[in-house]
């Protein structure tokens, strides 16, 4: 039954029995559906508040680890690079091999250019 129509009694008495029953029936289903959608919304209020929180705290987490990261990398570029001491119990080698080096070009001690040859005239032509 919907909320338009109403039962009215009637005069007679051969159906007020089952116009009472059909009355309580109505009223109880009204109930039933009232208290159905009362049910309905305490816990989606409740699964929405959890559903929140959870976001929230994973929210946390993902940001945390993504500053951690960025602080190990900092720490990282900033470090200097260099090469680790050879272990102690590292085995050292007999002898070392020089590295192929072309040597450098004499050194001029006179930093002035030299002056232009003079013209041999000890030729003499005829």
């Amino acid at each position: 039954m919907t909320g338009d129509e109403s039962i009215q009694p009637t005069g007679g008495t051969e159906g007020a029995p089952e116009q009472h029953a059909a009355v309580e029936r109505a009223l109880m289903d009204r109930s039933r559906a009232h208290a159905s959608r009362e049910r309905e919304q305490s816990p989606r209020l409740l699964r929405n508040m959890i559903a929140l929180a959870v976001a929230l705290a994973l929210l946390s987490v993902v940001l945390l680890g993504l500053d951690a990261f960025l602080t190990a990398m900092q720490k990282f570029m900033e470090a200097k690079i260099v090469d680790p001491a050879p272990a102690p119990t590292a085995p050292m080698a007999a002898y070392a091999v020089q590295p192929d080096v072309s040597p450098l070009p004499p050194a001029d001690p006179d930093p002035r250019p030299s002056p232009a040859p003079a013209p041999d005239t000890s030729q003499a032509t005829p």
